[in-house]
């Protein structure tokens, strides 16, 4: 494991913009070595923090303690993070950037139908984030500040969680997004029907996932803003249904949540024509 070396520099370099997390202004240009190597390094510092949280929790969670599992002294992140909520960005990042790297592997294990590929992503998000219940569940409860405040300065490490939890959002939209273009279905009413406010929401939506369709290669037609908000309907059911159950807020009602979440799993099979 790479170390953060406390060699000169100045501790407000955390707060420097990281890279375009839409990729859309990157272009081909390679990363430098310099680049690399402090990738590597918020990495390092991601991993360490992420121990931490398994082994003792996020209270557990400190500059001095991450310092001392990397082998540095706590000024030294600071030339790499602004803080706790820094080091707690990175850990979410390397969390969500090990999920989605779960959720392609089990995809592409799938074969081609779309229905098949779908459903399986969405049960190895369940399965994966049950089996890594510490970390996601600090994951789950964190949010980024460019998130949550979008006035927020823009930090190097905050990027890097926007960055992530965008390719694992991702993941779940591609798969539903190419299941509705193999077997569109019928919403019933044309955009025109959906509250103003909601259609306004939408196309910005609509636009992103479409831009990250076109940049995974993907032609597809335009889906109406109608379909855009049953997959995200979809996708908020998905992720909330598993977050309840990761933070233990379902146990009150039933020791097995599987069948809850499996029924939701059908209708989606029953909304593309086709019932398990």
């Amino acid at each position: 494991m790479g170390r953060p070396t406390p060699t000169g520099g100045n501790p407000g370099e955390a707060g420097t913009t990281g890279p375009d997390v839409d990729g859309a202004a990157s272009g081909s240009r390679r990363p430098s070595r310099r680049d690399q190597r402090r990738q590597e390094l918020l990495a390092d510092i991601g991993t360490a923090t992420r121990e931490l949280v398994v082994i003792d929790g996020p209270p557990a969670v400190t500059m001095a303690a991450v310092a001392d599992r990397l082998g540095v002294t706590a000024p030294a992140l600071y030339r790499y993070v602004n803080g706790r909520t820094g080091l707690l960005d990175l850990a979410c990042a390397s969390v969500i950037r090990e999920l989605a790297a779960a959720l392609i592997a089990h995809r592409d294990s799938l074969g081609t139908d779309p229905l098949a590929r779908a459903l399986g992503v969405c049960r190895e998000f369940r399965r994966w984030s049950l089996a890594h219940r510490a970390e996601c569940s600090a994951t789950f409860s964190h949010r980024a500040t460019r998130f949550s405040d979008p006035s927020a300065t823009p930090t190097a490490a905050g990027d890097e969680a926007v960055a992530a939890q965008l390719e694992l959002a991702w993941v779940i939209e591609e798969a539903l997004l190419l299941l509705w273009a193999a077997r569109p279905f019928d919403v019933g009413h044309g955009d025109d029907a959906l509250p103003e406010r909601l259609r306004a929401a939408l196309g910005p939506y609509r636009s992103q996932i479409m831009a990250r369709a076109v940049a995974a290669g993907h032609t597809l037609e335009e889906p109406p803003l109608g379909a855009t908000a049953v997959l995200l309907d979809y996708w908020t059911r998905i992720y909330g249904l598993v977050s309840m159950e990761v933070f233990g807020h379902l146990a009150h009602a039933m020791t097995d949540a599987e069948p809850l979440f499996e029924a939701v799993l059908d209708d989606l099979s029953a909304l593309v024509g086709q019932r398990r």
